[in-house]
């Protein structure tokens, strides 16, 4: 027992038992929590809600028990032991059963079966990696995963590189094992440190964000970033001339990391413009987006809006039905914590921190809460030239409803660092990944917003914005993921039942 606390020895062997396993989970959070935080205080906490809860209550009634132990403490509020009792329940629950306990309301979440383990994990790690190269020495690292280097440059001031590599059909489509040469297309997302292109025009490019019709003929359902689409129809005029020579056995793969994998999506799209959807099907294997945001949107007056809105589930993307094409042809996935793949959304926490102007229309942030990040903004942007343009485009196209393509997957790590980072401290650091579980377009970002939860004032904070560059930047995408897709080899994948998922 803890000095101070007294114990009324009357618990039964069955009740000692059952705290002693909970005591012994909660220690791992304990062990997991920052430096900053005193483990004693926060253990004594725990060890003087254990003992109540095994105690008093062992019908589970944590409300009383939680009345208990504020009222020997003194004088709390009720409101407070309550809250302290659902926060148990809560990190209990977690603790005891994982993720689906956290996404109980969204249907189609649900863990990686291991049958998928080679096309969904262990071959998308592989070409989350290659989209990490392209930021690096690319030839170089791209020869390592065995792709051969066919061509590298940069147009409309995004870098691209077009490899060849000996691939096994198997990991695409689940079919028989058939070594196939594949030619993919790799389009780096924004790169801030290099001085080669015109970052300044590239961001305004970004924040041009309206929608328009996919076609420019009025007539098409589904509606595009404006900015994204101007670099996508550069890019495929350079890019089409290494589709055209592929030999007629030749597969095509799109990859892409941050709007690297929007373009990818889109530069598939522009192909089945021009080609047809059969072209597609027949040709491109697949499109792998990482930490990619959404781009595409549907008219509000058309059936697709309703199908997007209510109808759709984890094995149909009404855009990509839209045409023709099968929603698995895009595998898109999510750093939990990574605000980009939020972007152009409802759910973007990123936008409303520059639409707070005064009356000149040029000071930021004139009223509202302070934030720690926006004196640090504030004066940058304030002497930034590009500023007046940036505002204007940022202000009024970066709201919109754009809607995530294709089957999404989130990349979750370990239960246990999930609650430290909601309950305790925010640790910065990219975490191993745990566990891949996919989830449909529709669902994804409503799960987030509820789960990982990310606010304007909450990424307005150092640790929160420091997390959520740290969980977009391209390493986020490459070691973590390569280091458990090789954790599966360990496993017998021949085993269908064993998802390889805590839960």
């Amino acid at each position: 027992p803890q000095e101070g606390i007294t114990i009324n020895d009357t618990s039964t062997e069955g009740t000692e038992q059952g705290l002693q396993d909970a005591t012994q989970r909660l220690d791992l959070v304990i062990n997991s929590v920052s430096s900053t935080f005193s483990p004693s205080t926060i253990q004594n906490l725990i060890v003087r809600a254990s003992k109540s809860l095994a105690l008093q209550e062992a019908s589970g009634n944590l409300t009383a028990a939680a009345y208990n132990i504020f009222e020997a403490a003194g004088n709390a509020p009720r409101a407070t032991a309550q809250y302290t009792a659902e926060l148990l329940q809560y990190a209990n629950g977690v603790l005891a059963d994982g993720y689906q306990t956290l996404f109980q309301n969204y249907a189609s979440f649900r863990p990686v079966s291991s049958i998928d383990w080679r096309k969904k994990i262990v071959k998308a790690s592989e070409f989350g990696a290659l989209s990490g190269a392209i930021y690096e020495d690319a030839t170089l690292k791209a020869n390592e995963m065995g792709h051969s280097m066919v061509a590298q440059g940069k147009t409309a001031e995004i870098g691209w590189m077009v490899t060849d590599s000996l691939q096994n059909l198997k990991d695409f489509n689940g079919d028989e094992a058939t070594p196939t040469l594949v030619r993919t297309i790799v389009l780096r997302g924004y790169d801030a440190s290099d001085e080669d292109v015109d970052r300044e025009g590239l961001l305004n490019t970004i924040c041009t964000a309206s929608p328009v019709s996919l076609f420019r003929d009025d007539k098409s359902l589904v509606q595009v970033h404006e900015g994204m689409l101007y670099i996508a129809e550069l890019l495929m005029r350079e890019i089409e001339q290494y589709i055209d020579s592929t030999a007629p056995n030749h597969k095509i793969v799109f990859a892409g990391h941050s709007i690297g994998g929007s373009l990818s999506i889109l530069l598939m799209i522009l192909l089945t413009k021009s080609r047809g959807a059969s072209f597609v099907r027949d040709n491109v294997l697949r499109v792998y987006t990482f930490g990619s945001p959404p781009i595409f949107s549907v008219d509000s007056t058309s059936n697709l809006k309703r199908l997007a809105n209510g109808e759709e589930s984890g094995d149909f993307c009404s855009i990509l039905d839209a045409f023709d094409l099968p929603t698995s042809i895009v595998y898109s996935y999510s750093q939990p914590w990574d605000p980009i793949p939020r972007l152009y959304t409802p759910y973007d926490p990123l936008y409303p921190l520059i639409d707070d102007l005064g009356d000149d229309g040029y000071t930021p942030w004139v009223s509202g809460p302070p934030r720690t990040l926006r004196p640090i903004l504030k004066t940058i942007l304030e002497n930034w030239e590009g500023w007046p343009s940036y505002r204007d485009n940022a202000r009024f196209k970066l709201g919109q409803d754009y809607r995530s393509v294709g089957e999404q997957f989130l990349l979750l790590p370990e239960p246990i660092r999930y609650l430290t980072d909601r309950l305790v401290s925010v640790n910065t650091a990219v975490p191993e990944i745990d566990a891949v579980y996919s989830i449909s377009s529709r669902e994804l970002l409503p799960a987030l917003a509820e789960v990982f939860t990310l606010e304007t004032l909450q990424i307005s904070l150092v640790p929160v914005a420091i997390r959520s560059f740290i969980h977009h930047f391209y390493p986020a995408y490459d070691a973590p993921f390569v280091a458990f897709a090789s954790s599966l080899d360990e496993v017998d994948a021949s085993n269908p039942d064993d998802s390889r998922n805590i839960e």
